[in-house]
C-alpha cells in the first residue's frame, strides 16, 4: 500500500515502527561504543578489523535469502552495470577497507563517549563534504551556531580525554575514521536508489571482508596470544553481529518509515547514551565536562537538523 493511500491510524503506526527502529539502532550502537572497547583493547586492531570484516560478509551471505529478491539473487556479478561496480568498490574502500579499520584502532585508545560525541558530527562532516566536494549544497549561516555548539562539546570532550594520557591520540584515527563514513553516506545515495539499501550494504560487506583477507593475516601474525576468558569474544560477537549486522538493518527499516532528516536526529542522541552507559558499566566516570560536552553536541547537532 503506497503511503498516499493509507489513513491516518495507518500512518502513525508506520511512523512508530520507524522510531522504534531507530530507538533499537541506537541503543545497539551506544552499546557498541563501550561493550566493543573490551575487544579493541585485547585483539590487535588489524586481527579484530579482520575477523569483524569477515563475520559481516558471512553473516550477510546467510541472510540473503530472507532480505532480498530471489531474482536479485539469482542474477550474476557481470550483470551488475561497470559503472555500479566501480562505485560499490568505492563504497567498500571508504566505508569497510578505511573506517572500520580506523574505528577499530582509535577505539582501543580513546573512550566510548569521545567515541560517540566524534560520530555524532557525521552529519556535519556529511554537509561539509557535500559543500566542498560533492557540490550538492551550499553554505548557510544559519547552521554556524548549531556547528560551533557541537564542536564546543567535542573539544572539551577531548580536553577531558587528554588530562589521561592513555586517551590522547585514538581521537584522531576516529575523527579519520567519521570523515570515510561521511564520504561514504555522500557516495552512496545514487545507486542505492537504483538496487535498494539492503542489497548494496550486502554487496559492499562481501567486498570489504574480501580487502580485509590481508588485513586479517596481518592480525594473525601480529596477534601474540588470544584471550582465554569469554568476555572479548563476547565483545567481538557484539561488533560483528550488533554493530556491522542488526545496526543496519534498523537503520534501513527505519529509513522505510521515517524521512532521511528524522532518521539522522538519532545519531545526536548517541552522545548521551554512550555517556550514561559508559557510567554504568564503570568504564569511565559521569564527570561535569563529559556531561557538558555531550549536551553541547547533542544540542548542536539537534538545532543543525532544524
Amino acid at each position: 500500500m503506497r503511503p498516499s493511500l493509507l489513513t491516518p491510524s495507518q500512518r502513525r503506526i508506520e511512523r512508530w515502527k520507524g522510531h522504534l527502529a531507530l530507538t533499537g539502532q541506537t541503543l545497539i550502537i551506544c552499546g557498541g561504543y563501550v561493550v566493543g572497547r573490551e575487544a579493541a583493547q585485547t585483539f590487535d586492531p588489524l586481527f579484530l578489523t579482520g575477523v569483524r570484516a569477515w563475520g559481516s560478509a558471512l553473516l550477510y551471505c546467510l541472510l540473503l535469502p530472507f532480505f532480498l529478491k530471489a531474482k536479485w539473487i539469482k542474477a550474476r556479478w557481470h550483470d551488475i552495470p561497470t559503472e555500479w561496480k566501480k562505485r560499490l568498490f568505492v563504497l567498500s574502500i571508504v566505508g569497510i577497507l578505511f573506517n572500520q579499520m580506523l574505528f577499530n584502532w582509535g577505539l582501543r585508545y580513546t573512550t566510548a563517549a569521545t567515541t560517540a560525541l566524534i560520530y555524532a558530527l557525521t552529519p556535519s562532516v556529511v554537509y561539509w563534504l557535500s559543500i566542498w566536494i560533492f557540490r550538492r549544497e551550499s553554505w548557510r549561516w544559519q547552521k554556524a551556531g548549531a556547528l560551533l555548539l557541537a564542536y564546543g562539546g567535542v573539544v572539551l570532550a577531548l580536553w577531558h580525554n587528554l588530562l589521561h594520557a592513555s586517551h590522547g591520540w585514538g581521537w584522531t584515527l576516529i575523527l579519520m575514521a567519521v570523515g570515510f563514513w561521511a564520504w561514504y553516506l555522500n557516495y552512496s545515495p545514487p545507486i542505492v536508489s537504483r538496487m535498494g539499501a539492503m542489497e548494496v550494504t550486502t554487496v559492499v560487506m562481501i567486498i570489504g571482508g574480501v580487502l580485509h583477507t590481508p588485513t586479517l593475516c596481518a592480525g594473525l601474525l601480529r596477534q601474540a596470544t588470544f584471550p582465554e576468558s569469554p568476555g572479548p569474544w563476547w565483545s567481538l560477537a557484539y561488533l560483528i553481529v550488533g554493530m556491522s549486522v542488526m545496526a543496519y538493518l534498523l537503520l534501513n527499516a527505519g529509513l522505510r518509515y521515517l524521512t532521511p532528516t528524522q532518521t539522522a536526529l538519532y545519531i545526536s542522541f548517541q552522545p548521551i547514551g554512550t555517556a550514561l552507559l559508559a557510567a554504568a558499566f564503570g568504564q569511565e566516570p559521569l564527570t561535569w565536562q563529559l556531561a557538558g560536552a555531550a549536551a553541547l553536541t547533542t544540542g548542536g547537532m539537534l538545532l543543525f537538523h532544524r
